[in-house]
């Protein structure tokens, strides 16, 4: 058998691993549906150690990928963060973006001065995270149960966690787009605007919290990208 056969047969089953965004879990990806060619495997936050660095974490999440197989990793909002740091040390065949950022250049000027000033150190984050009106509008959500699913998954999240992601984010020192990333990003994200962002597929309307909003229309193009990822071998 050729490799190229080789490389296309082993796309039956081909391993996807989700990654959630900042306070949510796998549940985020719940209305993501895609062909059962493909295995979806959640991979759940950790709590960080003391000063552990972006990189020294990202070693610990990619614990449970079998990388013995061709991958692709799906990362939301911050988890996009992680899934780029794993890709530096592990080689998956696509890293795919949902409303997240490529590199630190696409961090909007309010998250750099946040790091400046360190506001994560003095409990801001946490303040703003229980102020409902702000967190509704940052995240896009506007009908009464969104708001409920955001406010459940956001309540779960430790403090501790919560002050060294924010630390993470506004100090990533990544600088460059990999090429193996693809990149879907919501016109109407307020937490990442797109206008920062070098997104490859733009979704019309899709705010922050789009994965559950649009689910149906990011999975549309979820599963275009692993075809066009196929066919390519």
């Amino acid at each position: 058998m050729d490799t190229q056969t080789t490389s296309k047969s082993s796309f039956q089953h081909l391993n996807i691993y989700f990654i959630s965004g900042l306070g949510a879990d796998r549940r985020a990806f719940d209305k993501i549906e895609l062909s059962p060619l493909y295995t979806k495997h959640f991979i759940d936050w950790l709590e960080p150690f003391p000063k552990e660095t972006i990189e020294a974490y990202a070693l610990r999440m990619s614990a449970n990928i079998n990388h013995s197989k061709p991958f692709v990793l799906v990362g939301l909002s911050f988890g996009g963060l992680i899934c780029i740091e794993i890709a530096k040390f592990l080689n998956p065949l696509k890293v795919i973006l949902i409303s997240s950022i490529s590199s630190c250049h696409e961090l909007p000027w309010y998250f750099k001065i946040g790091g400046r000033l360190r506001l994560h150190k003095t409990g801001f984050n946490t303040l703003l995270l229980k102020n409902d009106r702000m967190l509704f509008w940052f995240f896009g959500t506007k009908s009464s149960k969104l708001q409920h699913y955001l406010k459940e998954m956001i309540a779960q999240t430790s403090s501790t966690y919560l002050t060294w992601a924010m630390n993470a984010i506004t100090h990533w020192k990544h600088n460059d787009k990999p090429e193996c990333v693809i990149h879907i990003h919501g016109t109407k994200d307020k937490l990442f605007p797109i206008h920062y962002c070098q997104a490859d597929i733009t979704i019309e309307r899709g705010s922050h919290f789009m994965v559950v909003t649009h689910a149906r229309q990011i999975s549309i193009e979820i599963e275009r990208i692993l075809q066009e990822l196929y066919y390519h071998l």
